[in-house]
């Protein structure tokens, strides 16, 4: 298990050395502190956490390896299980457990989470954002992965228009595969925006003290519009990889139409030409031109004008367009 504490000092996130034995207490004495959790195991999360005094229902869901979205708020403690970022590739996001107990915030990841390493980065620069409590820092946790919502979206949407633009100039480099993975990844950063909107109207919704004051209520506010206005943005994707998808089968229609137009003019043209050789292949007395020496050269061009006569109408017709 690794620990990276931090502690809010003069309005600035400073790095401090980490201790696995702490109290609440103690911290309190050096002001508002952060720990960030990684790698963690579920006896040493335990035993970490221990200074904490969680509620039962809040320990057992920082151990859980089944990690569901919620907030959980019991007395002066708030438990935010968090689904940290989309991922193209993965259908289980890593999630982020927040514990807030003032003046303490722990964080303990649950699978890589670069996002917070960037951050933190951003945060403890000379040049960083000046913070003045713990909500605050909450707020620019979650509104860190809020941002890389919209830059999935973004990503997702030019993934559309790329394959759309691809399907109008050559369909045929578009496969029903490349549409499914495109509508996977539409669903899932669906479930996941849903789920972080869950969250944080949730966590809008405790009643916990240190969320209270209004000035703190409008971060989480806040975040439930940005959460609210990134779902809208995610169903409109679903909307367009679903118009993509049915113009794909549009196209596809087309090309078996085409085809199956063809083969009808190949069958419209040979059947006359078949019915004229089935009636002068007959094994019968009176067959016309059997005993002429031109015979066979007379109906080979027969049949050639017949052919001829019915492409140009086909033709004529439109058919061939």
């Amino acid at each position: 298990m690794r620990v990276n504490s931090y502690v809010l000092k003069s309005g600035k996130l400073q790095r401090q050395e980490a201790s696995f034995t702490w109290s609440v207490s103690d911290l309190g004495q050096l002001g508002e502190n952060w720990l960030d959790v990684e790698d963690a195991g579920a006896d040493e999360l335990r035993q970490f956490l221990a200074p904490l005094d969680l509620h039962p229902l809040q320990l057992m869901h920082c151990l859980d390896s089944d990690i569901d979205p919620g907030v959980l708020s019991f007395a002066n403690t708030v438990l935010i299980e968090y689904p940290a970022a989309f991922d193209r590739k993965s259908a289980d996001p890593a999630y982020l457990t927040l514990l807030l107990q003032a003046p303490v915030l722990v964080t303990v990841r649950h699978g890589p989470v670069p996002a917070l390493d960037d951050l933190i980065q951003s945060l403890t620069c000379e040049n960083g954002p000046p913070l003045q409590h713990l909500p605050q820092l909450i707020y620019l946790i979650l509104d860190q992965f809020a941002d890389l919502n919209v830059n999935a979206q973004i990503a997702v949407r030019d993934q559309i228009q790329l394959m759309a633009k691809t399907l109008a100039e050559t369909p045929n480099a578009i496969d029903a595969n490349n549409i499914a993975k495109l509508r996977w990844q539409v669903g899932n950063l669906i479930s996941l925006i849903e789920n972080q909107l869950y969250c944080v109207s949730r966590l809008a919704a405790s009643d916990i003290e240190a969320l209270r004051e209004p000035h703190r209520k409008a971060y989480l506010e806040d975040l439930v519009s940005e959460a609210e206005i990134a779902q809208r943005g995610a169903y409109r994707l679903e909307t367009r990889v679903n118009d993509l998808y049915r113009d794909y089968q549009m196209v596809g229609s087309d090309r078996v139409e085409r085809r199956l137009r063809l083969l009808t003019i190949v069958s419209a043209i040979t059947l006359p030409l078949g019915l004229i050789a089935g009636l002068l292949g007959m094994n019968v007395g009176g067959i016309p031109g059997t005993n002429t020496a031109t015979g066979f050269f007379l109906v080979v061009a027969l049949m050639t004008v017949i052919a001829l006569a019915q492409y140009w109408y086909f033709r004529s017709k439109g058919w061939f367009d």
